[in-house]
């Protein structure tokens, strides 16, 4: 599929509250990695706090490998004293090249949409530190549509990653010329796995009432989650993370069709009250 991203975060870390129990050899990484590219899925989301840029630089450099896109990010600046933020900045950039040895970033995006207001206050300064590194497109991964709304107006913003499923419609109608790439397609498994495991009593109860939901009228989760995403023609990228190679291969596999999805999307909404919804959408709140 040309629109999809292999998301990194759960590639080398037991990532996601449905990921438990996966043994992240690197022989196995590996083998992961060499279907990826004899299959052109040449594209991977990154970020410092994952720890895949360091395997994927190596499995490219071994391998020779020139054509690949890399999107990575810049981890929170909350902590860090104002005047030490740029320089942050810059060597976040250099230590994530170095580690993918690789010469550009297709995007890099601020990790905390929280940082907003120090972009906003700087961004001429962190637009030329991105051309200097040959960054392709500044951008942001957001959860907020308020923030979504002050950087679209942005000129040096020319893409954002946003959450969208069945459960999350915040975004389902924006308007903007900007790149959106949309994730969290499975809310980390919660929306789709039987077995999930989580201590999290909330998630738990939930995941096990659209169980319910979906066995009694027969509701192909799977299909529904991937059918309300593919519906969206403003998207140009998707990121998914695959906890193994048999993940992967099912999406691939998946037939994309012209189905009605509004009945089955209005059952699965129905049984979420207001403050559940708040919650289960954001998995910062998990």
């Amino acid at each position: 599929m040309k629109k999809l991203i292999i998301g990194t975060a759960q590639l080398v870390n037991n990532y996601g509250i449905s990921n438990y129990d996966k043994k992240k050899t690197f022989k196995r990484i590996t083998h992961f990695l060499e279907f990826c590219f004899q299959n052109s899925l040449n594209s991977f989301d990154v970020a410092p706090d994952y720890d895949s840029e360091k395997i994927i630089g190596k499995f490219v450099k071994n391998n020779n490998i020139k054509n690949v896109n890399i999107s990575s990010k810049i981890p929170s600046l909350k902590f860090l004293n104002s005047k030490k933020k740029l320089d942050h900045i810059k060597k976040n950039i250099e230590n994530s090249l170095e580690k993918l040895g690789v010469s550009k970033l297709e995007n890099l995006y601020f990790h905390d949409e929280n940082d907003l207001n120090f972009f906003l206050k700087n961004d001429e300064r962190i637009n030329e530190i991105a051309n200097n590194y040959k960054i392709q497109n500044l951008g942001f991964s957001l959860y907020s549509k308020d923030k979504f709304n002050i950087l679209n107006k942005n000129k040096f913003i020319k893409t954002f990653q946003v959450p969208m499923n069945i459960i999350n419609n915040d975004f389902d109608k924006i308007k903007s010329n900007k790149k959106i790439v949309c994730r969290s397609i499975f809310l980390q498994g919660l929306l789709i796995n039987k077995k999930l495991k989580t201590k999290n009593k909330i998630l738990k109860n939930f995941n096990q009432s659209l169980m319910e939901l979906a066995n009694k009228k027969k509701i192909n989760l799977y299909s529904l989650c991937l059918s309300y995403i593919f519906k969206h023609s403003k998207i140009q990228k998707i990121i998914v993370g695959f906890d193994d190679l048999k993940q992967l291969k099912k999406f691939l596999n998946f037939k994309k069709k012209i189905i009605e999805i509004d009945q089955d999307l209005a059952l699965v909404r129905s049984i979420i009250d207001q403050n559940l919804h708040n919650i289960i959408k954001d998995p910062r709140k998990w």
